[in-house]
């Protein structure tokens, strides 16, 4: 049955409308390197248009997910909407593949056979534009994340930190073209900087594939997560008489954790409740993104 959850709390309309302006400009950015691909013969321009069709594309269904957040909407079927975000994340690092072999296979070419390059200018000030742009972007993005953390805050300043360092390297490799034209061995530069911005994709598509792929198989919590729940319990180890374990699986970005916690036969539920809510919000305040349950037992879980 699909919850009734009001409306969000205004920091997660803070974090929507940034995760929103990071859509809108790797867009914008994207549009403007189309044009200054069809314009030039520039392989690095080309290749850099391909890592930005990606990143363009897992941005927009970061925002999809915030916005869903933002919203206070709690849809049913929870589990599958997370699953259904990690499948399109798996989409998005498929069709950055292609996008890898395309550029690869490009500056192959283009080192057996080199071509020089014409009408750049767009493409390096559209670099320049865009390395600034993401710099801005990325250091906003930071900051959001350490004042209120959360995993997908902390997926979009990595990215955006990785789309000004790779931008930054276009900016590179055409100034190099262009201050040394004419030069023999100038030729190589364009492709070379290509093969600089295709290991910036290849290292796109692995956080991609490898975060959504674990989440899919629904990964274990990581062994420090662990260790904090266990110190929680530690910190409560009067008011409950054993801990019978404990299961997690992730959907897109939460993680639901189910504890089994045994009490006091004598205890009142009410008594044993004030300590499951004690727990319960305590863990969801230093796990973000976590939606705990506490569940009373009297053997392991299986």
């Amino acid at each position: 049955m699909a919850s009734t959850a009001g409306p969000a709390p205004s920091e997660y309309r803070t974090k929507e409308r940034y995760v929103r302006n990071g859509f809108l400009a790797s867009f914008s950015t994207f549009t403007l390197k189309l044009t200054a691909a069809l314009l030039s013969n520039s392989l690095t321009i080309f290749t850099d248009l391909l890592r930005n069709a990606g990143e363009t594309i897992a941005c927009y269904f970061a925002w999809r997910t915030m916005r869903r957040i933002a919203q206070g909407k709690a849809v049913a079927y929870e589990y599958g909407y997370g699953k259904l975000e990690n499948m399109s994340g798996l989409l998005v690092a498929g069709v950055m593949v292609l996008s890898l072999c395309i550029a690869l296979a490009g500056s192959v070419e283009r080192f057996r056979h080199p071509v020089e390059t014409h009408r750049v200018e767009l493409g390096f000030f559209v670099a320049v534009y865009a390395t600034g742009l993401n710099t801005l972007l990325w250091r906003k993005k930071y900051r959001i994340s350490r004042a209120a953390p959360s995993p997908i805050m902390e997926s979009q300043w990595h990215l955006f930190r990785n789309k000004a360092m790779a931008n930054g390297c276009v900016v590179g490799g055409l100034g190099l073209d262009q201050a040394f034209d004419g030069m023999p061995w100038a030729l190589y530069i364009d492709p070379a900087a290509s093969l600089v911005v295709c290991g910036f994709l290849a290292y796109s598509i692995y956080n991609i594939a490898t975060k959504n792929t674990a989440d899919l198989l629904d990964r274990a919590l990581d062994e420090s997560l662990q260790l904090l729940i266990l110190r929680t319990l530690a910190g409560h180890f009067d008011e409950y008489v054993a801990f019978h374990g404990l299961r997690s699986r992730r959907s897109g970005t939460t993680v639901f954790i189910e504890l089994f916690l045994e009490f006091e036969g004598s205890q009142t539920m009410a008594e044993a409740q004030k300590t499951i809510d004690s727990l319960k919000a305590e863990l969801e305040r230093q796990i973000p993104g976590s939606r705990i349950v506490i569940a009373p037992a009297t053997a392991k879980a299986v």
